[in-house]
């Protein structure tokens, strides 16, 4: 179940990203659907960070001796991560539920209160989930997985970026 909690939460921060890369580039009044694609970008995007880490992941645990024990590992280290980032994540669920209301108000103050705050800790709690994850268990792959994730998750909005100055999305 961890994994699928660690899916969750990535496709969440990944979708959070999309819409932060696209915030400020579009003079719509109405932006619900640039928003809404954003998000969905963000999240398809974050996929592909998440299937090499599963793909790798998986190779790992075939090829290894006692995939068991590697996998209660791995398990321990996610369960770590995730008291970091479950409550990052519905900080910024609940902020993105207010922003539901039509109320510039609303909209400017949680911009200006929650996700301009949240954007700059995001590093921050990114890398602290990952090294009280591997606290738990650490080990040669466990570091391996936990630093090529965090590396392909920090990089997901420079992709979005340098996709964006290439034409490639809108």
């Amino acid at each position: 179940m961890i994994p699928v909690f660690l899916w969750l939460l990535a496709t969440i921060d990944s979708a959070f990203i999309g819409y932060r890369e696209a915030a400020g580039r579009n003079a719509l009044i109405d932006k619900r659907v640039y928003y809404r694609r954003a998000l969905i970008r963000g999240a398809i995007v974050g996929q592909i960070a998440v299937l090499i880490v599963g793909v790798i992941t998986a190779v790992v645990l075939v090829n290894s001796n006692d995939a068991a024990a590697l996998f209660s590992k791995l398990e321990s280290v996610g369960a770590r991560m995730l008291t970091v980032y479950v409550p990052y994540a519905v900080v910024l669920l609940i902020t993105f539920c207010v922003r539901a209301f039509p109320s510039v108000d609303i909209r400017s103050i949680t911009s200006v209160l929650i996700f301009g705050p949240f954007t700059f800790i995001r590093p921050i709690v990114v890398l602290a989930g990952a090294v009280w994850g591997v606290v738990a268990a650490p080990g040669a792959i466990t570091i391996a997985l936990t630093v090529l994730i965090v590396c392909l998750m920090l990089g997901l909005g420079g992709t979005l970026s340098w996709l964006r100055s290439r034409g490639l999305i809108s």
